[in-house]
């Protein structure tokens, strides 16, 4: 075979070679970018469910007991760190209801004695539920199918469910769903809107 042949056919496979290398990389840049943008569905109900557990030292509370407030309900458990990370915000929310108006209620799906010992030594004060397979059944109230945690759920003062968030929330989120929140109380965000912007957040 002549030598300009055979140098023509390297650079058509080389080609080749460069023409396939470039489409699995965009396809595979492609997949990798919607994976990330892909968030877990879930099929909350509109209005809070109600439901009754126990604080970690075995008094039942209903959820009912902070109705007409908003609330920030928070799923978690000691043995989750992204659970742990996000704690010291709901504990600054909860030390500045007055300013956000948000009643923040956690709730643990962890062995009791765990509760306790966590909340004392993270110096935790907003009220705690928990249980174990009892409470795992209260999660799966919010449509949640075993996602993990945690997982929080913004309710409106007369009991509608705004969001159901899933994975730990960082400052700039929580900023945010107060903000929110306020607006929808005070009648200046609707309930459809709202549960817009949260699902972006």
């Amino acid at each position: 075979m002549p030598l300009w042949l055979r140098r023509s056919l390297y650079a058509v496979m080389l080609l080749c070679c460069v023409i396939i290398g470039a489409r699995v990389y965009i396809e595979f840049i492609a997949t990798s970018e919607s994976q990330e943008d892909a968030r877990p569905t879930v099929d909350a109900p509109e209005q809070l469910p109600e439901f009754t557990l126990n604080d970690v030292w075995g008094e039942p509370h209903s959820i009912r007991e902070w109705a007409g407030k908003p609330l920030l309900i928070n799923f978690w458990a000691t043995w989750c760190a992204p659970c742990r990370r996000e704690m010291p915000l709901f504990q600054t929310l909860h030390t500045e209801q007055s300013v956000s108006g948000i009643q923040v209620v956690g709730i643990a799906i962890d062995r009791q004695p765990d509760v306790q010992s966590y909340i004392a030594e993270a110096g935790i004060s907003y009220p705690i539920l928990s249980g174990e397979a009892d409470a795992m059944a209260v999660s799966d109230l919010f449509g949640l199918d075993g996602l993990g945690l945690p997982f929080s759920v913004l309710v409106t003062g007369d009991g509608k469910i705004l969001t159901v968030h899933i994975g730990e929330i960082v400052r700039p989120q929580l900023t945010e769903m107060v903000a929110i929140s306020k607006a929808v109380e005070a009648g200046e965000l609707q309930i459809a809107q709202a549960r817009q912007q949260l699902a972006e957040l």
